[in-house]
């Protein structure tokens, strides 16, 4: 497990969408539904040294989780992103257990926050 803290900036991404608590409480379910699958197509396609699906995929994900301005996981998508251009297999390896850690907990938090807005 690696010591990266996750964390996300709510308040700004409330501004984001002109306050809306309802609108963020959805933008929150793409990121918890669709995150998870993002990682599998990064992992599948690395193992089918299809690299341009690889960087495809982490562009994606980085773009999905800056609405909510997790930049743990937004940076290590941006690193596989760019390990994927100079097809670096290991690198992208090594970057895609950092962001498989990373997943749990920021799904586990924003799930809170989701309540959170939802109760008001």
């Amino acid at each position: 497990m690696i010591a990266t803290t996750i964390e996300f900036d709510v308040p700004r991404a409330l501004d984001r969408v002109g306050g809306d608590r309802i609108l963020l409480a959805r933008i929150i379910d793409f990121v918890v539904e669709d995150s998870p699958d993002l990682v599998r197509k990064i992992e599948t396609s690395l193992e089918s040294d299809e690299f341009g699906e690889v960087e495809r995929a982490a562009h994606s994900l980085k773009g999905l989780v800056s609405n909510v301005y997790c930049e743990a996981v937004q940076s290590r998508a941006v690193e596989i992103e760019k390990l994927a251009r100079s097809r670096n297999r290991a690198g992208i390896q090594h970057a895609l257990e950092s962001l498989t850690d990373l997943l749990e907990p920021m799904i586990s938090k924003l799930e809170v926050a989701r309540r959170e807005l939802e109760n008001g």
